[in-house]
This record gives C-alpha cells, structure tokens and sequence, in this order.
C-alpha cells in the first residue's frame, strides 16, 4: 500500500538518497519483522564446525608415519575429511607439502 512509499520517502529525507531502503525494501523488511519477529537475519544455515581439531590432527598425523606414500585424495577417503581439510592440515599443522617425485 502507500505507507511502504511514504516510508521510504522519509527514510530518504532522513538518511539521503543513497543510504535509505526503496520502497520495496521496506516492504521486505516489514514482512521479515511481522513473519519473524526480529529486526535481525535468521540464519537458516548454523555456524559449521571447524575441521582442524586436535584429535582430526592426530589422526593425520599418525596416518602420515603410517603410510608416507598415500595420496591426500586417497587418505581423505580413509579418515572421511575432505581434501581441502586435509591439505590445510597438513600443511599448516604439521608443516608438509605434497608433491610428487
């Protein structure tokens, strides 16, 4: 309806052109406010956990002394990590770099 115009338009004298919300942007947050009760984003997706713990770290680490020769692909299949994880560990943890000879 008007309000969400009228709104805007004060937002605008209040804030100036470029800093306030359009009219359609009011609308969009009136709706979240009324459906959600809260000014603040719903983040729908929580905070994931860090990969890099110190039991993850010991794990690779000894699967290393175990088996030098395993590929990162191949040991992040036996420790169910993902590669990028295990790069990281590998190489910020525990100082090694992977490359072929």
């Amino acid at each position: 309806n008007g309000c969400d115009a009228e709104t805007a338009t004060k937002l605008r004298t209040i804030f100036g052109r470029n800093e306030a919300l359009s009219a359609p942007g009011v609308r969009k947050f009136l709706r979240k406010v009324l459906e959600t009760g809260m000014l603040m984003d719903n983040r729908s997706h929580p905070r994931v956990r860090p990969v890099r713990t110190a039991e993850r770290i010991a794990a690779v680490a000894q699967s290393v002394r175990e088996n030098p020769r395993t590929s990162t692909r191949h040991r992040a299949q036996q420790l169910n990590v993902r590669r990028t994880s295990l790069r990281r560990i590998l190489h910020k943890n525990l100082g090694l770099f992977a490359y072929k000879k």
